[in-house]
């Protein structure tokens, strides 16, 4: 059981360190898009910065905090199988196995491209509605400068 719980941490850990970079790019883009003069107003009226973060900076950054979020939950579906399959190849028995990674495993190496194809188009719909939810309820509290 341990290994189970070992491998799930591992490809965990390996898929958020192939994504901080472009994360932090994009949020250092962020904040150098943020106006000085706000800044300044910010650090005159809140005196503890982790108040002026919360309050002033994070509102500012919500846009591309926003779009991180659809990227990285489709970093989640579907950029996991490389690290996957050089990795864990799925073990152990099958536990570390995503849906893409199924889908790659019973069309290439089963050749069952009917099944594979037909779990394409599930993961589609899954990203669709994982997508379209998140711009009815989480785009709403998003507001652009």
């Amino acid at each position: 059981m341990e290994n189970v719980s070992d491998a799930y941490i591992y490809v965990i850990f390996a898929g958020c360190w192939k994504q901080i970079s472009a994360n932090f790019i994009f949020f250092l883009a962020g904040l150098q898009n943020i106006e000085k003069s706000v800044i300044e107003a910010s650090s005159i009226d809140c005196k503890s910065s982790f108040r002026r973060f919360w309050t002033i900076t994070f509102p500012l950054l919500m846009p591309t905090t926003f779009f991180l979020i659809i990227i990285n939950i489709t970093y989640a579906f579907f950029e996991t199988l490389g690290i996957i399959d050089t990795t864990t190849i799925g073990a152990p028995s099958g536990e570390t196995k995503t849906l893409v990674y199924k889908a790659y495993i019973d069309g290439f190496k089963g050749l069952d491209l009917g099944s594979a194809g037909a779990q394409s188009i599930i993961m589609l719909i899954i990203v669709l509605v994982i997508t379209i939810f998140q711009f009815r309820f989480i785009e709403g509290k998003v507001h652009y400068n």
